[in-house]
């Protein structure tokens, strides 16, 4: 009777293909029981996958958000910051000036509009902060400062007051806060970002506005009393001792009514901070449900998982015992 067999070579093949078979067979069901989730995603669905890929795009989406409300919680943190600095540098700076102007001692008052200009100085610093790689005060031009240096500013106001032909304090004052409001003046040198950011999307129903720049009128207005500071210390346009005096006080005065107007920004800043954390939350509420029900699409059972991987495992040693007395046998031993 004939007899039907495989070759050596043949035999090794098909061998080798069933240790691999079954050692994905045993890697596959113990990701899915570490994991819990299934490795074949087509057979778990039976090949409806619309429920699944909602779930997806709703994620990759609220991934977006999340993306933009960090960002917001950065940038309006940092806007905060910067005013809290702007508050320090010209805390008690106003009444001092007002104080030493109707004082007798002018070496006060002198030592007072220094410190004005150094401040006039770090205010300056302070609106050109940076958070990453964007200036935050700068509106959608971010890539560069949002203010100009205090030398460049001076100069400019300094020609706008002789172009104005101002000598009397009043006069001076008037000049100053003309260039700071005229479109050609501070917001042409002074101010060197650009527009107002775009609205940022947070939430599906909620966007923010970064709507603040160093060209805000609370912040402008702080930067011209301190600059009327910077002018009398740099003594320039300034006819006498007396007009510094009176330019000292009015510029002292103007930060006094310029705290309000700052404390209204702020207030502005931190409702835009409560709609960012609300939108937050929110984002994560939803976040955290979505990936429990597709959790629940992909889950294994565990049980079955566990039953797979001992049955492939099983068949692993199995073979590999088969396979270790084949290796042994001789011709002696066949015979």
């Amino acid at each position: 009777m004939g007899m039907n067999g495989i070759g050596d070579l043949a035999q090794t093949v098909s061998m080798r293909r069933f240790s691999a078979g079954m050692k994905q067979a045993a890697n596959t069901a113990a990701q899915e029981l570490t994991t819990g989730i299934t490795a074949d995603v087509g057979r778990k669905l039976g090949g409806a996958f619309s429920n699944l890929t909602g779930l997806e795009s709703t994620l990759i989406r609220l991934d977006g958000y999340k993306v933009a409300t960090d960002a917001g919680t950065r940038i309006t943190g940092g806007m905060q910051t910067v005013l809290e600095q702007l508050d320090r540098l010209t805390d008690g700076v106003g009444i001092s000036l007002m104080n030493a102007a109707t004082d007798t001692q002018p070496a006060i008052l002198n030592g007072l509009v220094v410190d004005g200009a150094q401040k006039f100085d770090a205010l300056l610093s302070s609106l050109n902060t940076r958070i990453g790689d964007k200036t935050i005060f700068a509106g959608v031009a971010s890539d560069g400062p949002a203010v100009a240096s205090a030398d460049t500013i001076l100069l400019a106001i300094e020609a706008a007051v002789v172009g104005a032909g101002a000598v009397s304090a009043v006069d001076v004052e008037a000049a100053v806060s003309a260039w700071f409001n005229d479109p050609s003046g501070y917001e042409a040198v002074g101010y060197v970002g650009g527009g107002a950011a775009l609205a940022l999307s947070i939430s599906v129903e909620d966007k923010l506005d970064f709507g603040v720049t160093a060209a805000d009128p609370a912040i402008r207005d702080t930067l011209k009393s301190m600059a009327m500071v910077a002018l009398v210390d740099r003594g320039t346009v300034i006819a006498d001792a007396k007009t510094g005096a009176e330019l000292a006080f009015a510029a002292g005065s103007q930060m006094l009514q310029n705290q309000s107007d700052r404390a209204v920004l702020a207030g502005k800043i931190g409702l835009a901070q409560a709609r960012v954390d609300l939108a937050q939350t929110r984002n994560e509420a939803e976040t955290s449900a979505l990936q429990l029900a597709r959790s629940d699409l992909l889950a294994v059972d565990p049980y079955e998982a566990a039953t797979r991987m001992e049955a492939a495992q099983t068949q692993l040693e199995t073979l590999y015992s088969v396979t270790a007395r084949l290796s042994r046998l001789s011709l002696v031993d066949f015979l």
